[in-house]
């Protein structure tokens, strides 16, 4: 998919934010890169919907659990397809019995041709 479709990414490591920004960006999608959950939140509430949102989990000010429960918290944000990076699996990250009904879950290290095709799926 890519053409032009928008994905906002929040990754605290600028190394892994250049690498992620810079492979959909060749792919034709368009990036938005925070480096903490407050500011790829602010963006989310006062920007334009987005396509795609990809969340590392441990972000500093406002990690991407709890940016993912106001995604879900606004009616126009709601449908909007979030994906999780994490350097741990999901069951290490995310305690039992916590409904975060996040739409994609990936393991660092990752390929960038596995990123480019789940993302392409959901975008």
């Amino acid at each position: 998919m890519g053409t032009g479709a928008t994905v906002v990414i929040a990754e605290d490591e600028a190394d892994l934010r250049d690498l992620l920004t810079y492979t959909l960006e060749s792919n034709g999608y368009t990036v938005e890169a925070y480096s903490d959950g407050t500011a790829c939140w602010e963006r989310l509430r006062d920007g334009e919907v987005p396509d795609l949102v990809l969340l590392d989990i441990m972000l500093p000010s406002i990690n991407g659990l709890d940016v993912l429960r106001k995604i879900h918290a606004e009616d126009r944000l709601a449908d909007v397809p979030v994906v999780f990076l994490s350097g741990r699996d999901r069951e290490e990250t995310i305690p039992d019995g916590v409904d975060v009904n996040e739409d994609d879950y990936i393991t660092k290290p990752f390929s960038p041709t596995e990123l480019r095709e789940r993302i392409d799926r959901l975008a």
